[in-house]
């Protein structure tokens, strides 16, 4: 028995029965070896998604031409015979959790790299310019012979695939690739049978499925991925998308229907929604095309909630849905959903670091690595997997409540140590609880709770409220080791008026016996001054000027995150801006500011909120150091910085604690 009878029932989707309507979005096919083949990171990732409980693992990104389109370099090449061990490898892996593998192909087109093309050629359906990243390359359109070599490049990929080991294939036709380059009149200008009529525009991705019908068989699902809407003037329109969906339906399986094109620059935003939209943003686009055709479809956007997703199903919306930074978050979201256990779901923030660290060429750098502020197993599925768990017996002390001290109770606990968690404060969530008021992150507020619970269940962890962490008790409960996560403090400028009573600091704005004014002065553009300005002129309907000394915003914030935050300040009319503003004084009549040129200005308060950061606490940790064998700080104590640095040194204190 389940809590969510219709997530949890079978889905026909041609030959195959899915065990749940429950499956992984295409996900983490770039940085593999130097070859392009998936290495043991890479396949332990798609295991642990396996080992979650989703009826299908879909692998990411995989190029079926890689001569004419590549677009990040080391991606995983199925026109390379030599990938099949690793995809064997892989596949073989997701199968052993009685789920089923598929894996994404493409051609980037016009949105190739021209450094990993050969001859350095980008191609496209029609000429011109294209953007990438901050820079633009020159196109050459494709003749019919080329669209005929990459038409067999698909179905020759979908041969590897089955080769491989996968019971499907997802043939990506949206965001702006090659196909659904063709489909866009804003990058279809061709007037032969491959443009004009979305018949003709169409006609490429039918050619890509009848090829991969006859060389992979009837039994073998094919899944399209489209955009419901390009979501850009002149680009395609949901009516075309389900006249794509009708034109397609007899040669396909499946549709897994997903929004925006990358010609759009911001378009991440909404292929990865940020917090500041709903969950399941495009849910309403699989909802319209579901209409038209009989074959499932699949919708994809920022899911969380499983109450969500059933009645989502349960309304004959969709057919299915597809997951992919919540299983990041957690991957085993499906089967805690299944079994009862829905209360210690850790739901994704979207806060997109995951994605940022590697989003090329949009940021200078691709970090490959990257972290999941609620999940401090991300990127480390082999240790997860085969590691050995080490085994303590001490008496832990941690002192501080919040994110860090949690994870570094549950993370000692987890090894057998048994733990005391004190907080000087009457409730748990330390620098969370000033964070999770705005609606776009009540979700941190959650986070929080499934921690506590999971700090409550715990046999081995105990827990004292306004209890401060002094040198006497360490002395009293006298344990083998401590962890320091008492946090930070904010700052508060000194300047002339800093003591005016119309000041608050940051963490005060959602205090019940504070009253924030209608016009309100934010001192500090970084991540907290952005988020709180943003809520409290779109939600409260505050007249909000931020005050940012440097010459950019949230310099602390990831990249998505931050083009999202700058989407919402821009559509804004009562929240404005001033960069490169030196707040000198607080008088009667508001905030004295000095820009560049050293020009005076004074800008009106009610309000006047202090966001320019936060001061580790280290006197204080350091009052408390060589009180016990084993003394280590972690999070804010250390350093102020986001959550995901607090949970990674909080939660491996604990862990790692006894080596021997």
């Amino acid at each position: 028995m389940t809590n969510f009878p219709t997530l949890f029932s079978p889905l026909k989707v041609g030959s195959l029965t899915l065990k749940n309507r429950l499956m992984s979005a295409p996900m983490y096919m770039h940085d593999t070896s130097a070859e392009g083949y998936l290495e043991k990171d890479r396949i332990a990732f798609y295991e642990r998604l396996a080992k979650g409980g989703v009826a299908v693992v879909c692998l990411g990104e995989s190029l079926v031409h890689s001569a004419t389109g590549n677009n990040h370099g080391r991606v995983f090449r199925l026109d390379d015979p030599g990938s099949l061990p690793s995809l064997i490898t892989c596949t073989d892996a997701i199968h052993r959790y009685n789920a089923l593998a598929s894996v994404e192909i493409l051609h980037p087109g016009r949105r190739a790299d021209p450094l990993f093309n050969k001859e350095g050629k980008v191609y496209g359906p029609s000429g011109g310019m294209c953007h990438y990243g901050d820079s633009a390359h020159e196109i050459t359109e494709l003749d019919e012979e080329m669209i005929e070599i990459i038409v067999n490049a698909f179905g020759d990929a979908a041969e590897m695939a089955q080769l491989g080991g996968c019971d499907m294939v997802m043939v990506h036709g949206g965001h702006g690739w090659l196909l659904s380059q063709f489909l866009s009149p804003n990058t279809n200008k061709r007037t032969d049978r491959f443009g004009g009529s979305i018949e003709n525009r169409a006609r490429i991705l039918v050619m890509v499925a009848e090829n991969i019908r006859k060389k992979c068989g009837p039994d073998f699902p094919i899944d399209f991925r489209i955009s419901g809407d390009d979501l850009v003037e002149g680009g395609t329109t949901l009516e075309d998308s389900i006249e794509l969906a009708k034109i397609l339906e007899d040669k396909i399986d499946m549709l897994h229907v997903s929004a925006a094109t990358f010609d759009d620059r911001q378009a991440s935003i909404r292929m990865f929604p940020t917090m500041f939209y709903p969950r399941g943003i495009n849910a309403h686009l699989a909802e319209a095309i579901k209409k038209h055709v009989k074959i499932p479809v699949v919708t994809v956007g920022g899911f969380n909630e499983p109450e969500h997703m059933e009645r989502l199903l349960g309304e004959n919306r969709v057919d299915g849905i597809a997951l992919g930074r919540a299983l990041m978050a957690d991957p085993l979201l499906p089967e805690k959903a299944r079994t009862g256990r829905e209360d210690d779901i850790v739901y994704c923030l979207r806060c997109n670091d995951c994605v940022s660290a590697r989003f090329v060429p949009y940021v200078k750098y691709s970090l490959v690595v990257s972290h999941c502020p609620v999940n401090p197993w991300h990127g480390l599925d082999i240790k997860r997997f085969y590691g050995k768990v080490p085994r303590g017996n001490q008496k832990v002390l941690v002192a501080g409540g919040g994110p860090a001290g949690m994870q570094a109770a549950l993370g000692a606990a987890e090894c057998g140590h048994q733990v005391i968690l004190c907080e000087k404060d009457d409730s748990l969530g330390g620098a969370l609880r000033y964070a999770w008021h705005p609606e776009f992150k009540k979700d941190i507020r959650r986070y929080v709770e499934v921690l506590s619970r999971r700090l409550e269940r715990s046999d081995k962890i105990e827990v004292r409220l306004n209890t401060a962490v002094t040198p006497e008790l360490v002395k009293e409960i006298a344990p083998d080791a401590l962890i320091v996560a008492i946090g930070a403090e904010p700052i508060m400028l000194n300047i002339p008026g800093a003591d005016d009573p119309r000041v608050i600091r940051s963490i005060d704005i959602h205090r019940e016996d504070v009253q924030i004014g209608d016009r309100v002065v934010i001192i500090g553009g970084g991540l907290i001054g952005c988020e709180e300005g943003i809520d409290l002129a779109k939600t409260h309907g505050k007249d909000v000027t931020i005050l940012e000394m440097q010459d950019r915003l949230a310099s602390d914030s990831t990249y998505i995150h931050y083009i999202s935050m700058l989407r919402q300040i821009e559509q804004l009319d009562n929240l404005e801006v001033k960069l490169n503003h030196t707040c000198t004084a607080i008088g009667k009549e508001g905030v004295t500011c000095k820009d560049q040129e050293g020009r005076e200005k004074v800008f009106p308060a009610d309000t006047i909120i202090m966001a320019v950061g936060m001061k580790a606490l280290k006197d204080e940790a350091k009052s408390l150091g060589g009180l016990a064998p084993t003394v280590i700080p972690v999070g804010d104590c250390v350093k102020p910085a986001k959550i995901t640095p607090a949970i990674l040194s909080g939660y491996f204190a604990g862990y790692n604690l006894q080596r021997l």
